[in-house]
């Protein structure tokens, strides 16, 4: 799905420093020093398509775990960099990126 600059500057009043990138046809949107609730600032790499690989609608990978928060927290390389994220699923891919993102946000409060 195809994003729209106006969604784009939308992260960025969230996240100043987002970029866009990509690999293996999969979209990222890259969120350095994102605020993370109950774990200060991490990077933050936002999935807002789903990929074949493991069945979510959307992912939020994060530099770290969240100590005490989210359930079944995974490791995965994406963009030569490793990544933590967990179970947390159906977020509509149909929502604009910063709705997603503050979904995902929210699961970890």
């Amino acid at each position: 799905m195809a994003r729209s600059p106006d969604e784009l500057a939308e992260l960025r009043a969230i996240c100043p420093e987002a970029s866009e990138m990509s690999e293996a046809g999969v979209t990222y949107y890259f969120l350095p020093k994102l605020k993370v609730p109950g774990a200060g600032e991490l990077d933050g790499l936002l999935r807002a398509q789903q990929a074949a690989s493991d069945g979510y609608t959307t992912r939020l990978f994060l530099s770290k775990p969240v100590e005490g928060k989210g359930q079944n927290w995974t490791e995965q390389r994406i963009l030569d960099r490793t990544w933590h994220t967990w179970s947390y699923n159906n977020v509509p891919v149909t929502d604009r990126l910063s709705q997603i993102l503050v979904n995902h946000l929210r699961a970890l409060r």
